[in-house]
């Protein structure tokens, strides 16, 4: 059982909370994401291999079907996310993949970083993240896993795996000038 919630840590999470919803509203339309070979907006090099190491367990699905992370422009799309963010977002977010690569010494007792585990020891790793009695490195995975999340399902080729047909703008007028041209033909 939890223990009851302090006014004072019920704020502190509503305002996490509602940090983290603004980060999940920002979704960038596609023309508006850069290509990989324009150069990154906010991360670089080191910071995208990173957050794709962290994102391509927390999306792993174990279906061939679907895409890894890498082989989509994810990446990218969070990229543009943090982008937009402040410059609070930003330092917190730098801080969070620091303490998350340097973290398994001191947390897991592995003397490695995040990249240098195998599969299951990022996912163990991952787990202790989440599963954490500690509120800021719960908030730490939620924020990566949002942000996951928020750039592997925004892509084209992750929708058909979860039976999704894309967005329904447009849809219904095309569904009806169908139906128009068949009744037309009879």
């Amino acid at each position: 059982m939890t223990p009851p919630l302090s006014r004072r840590a019920f704020l502190r999470r509503g305002a996490a909370t509602a940090g983290l919803v603004g980060l999940i509203r920002l979704r960038p339309a596609v023309g508006a994401v850069p290509s990989a070979t324009q150069g990154w907006l906010f991360l670089d090099d080191d910071r995208a291999d990173l957050l794709s190491a962290i994102a391509e367990r927390m999306v792993f699905t174990g279906d061939a079907a679907m895409p890894s992370f890498r082989e989509t422009r994810a990446i990218e799309v969070v990229d543009a996310a943090l982008w937009q963010a402040d410059d609070v977002v930003q330092e917190q977010l730098d801080w969070l993949l620091w303490a998350f690569e340097y973290g398994p010494p001191i947390f897991d007792l592995r003397w490695a970083t995040f990249r240098g585990l195998d599969d299951a020891g990022r996912d163990g790793y991952i787990r202790g993240w989440a599963e954490s009695r500690f509120d800021l490195r719960r908030m730490g995975f939620q924020a990566l896993k949002n942000l996951s999340m928020l750039g592997y399902y925004s892509q084209d080729a992750t929708w058909a795996g979860i039976h999704y047909d894309g967005p329904w703008t447009g849809a219904r007028g095309a569904a009806a000038g169908g139906e128009a041209a068949a009744q037309g033909e009879r």
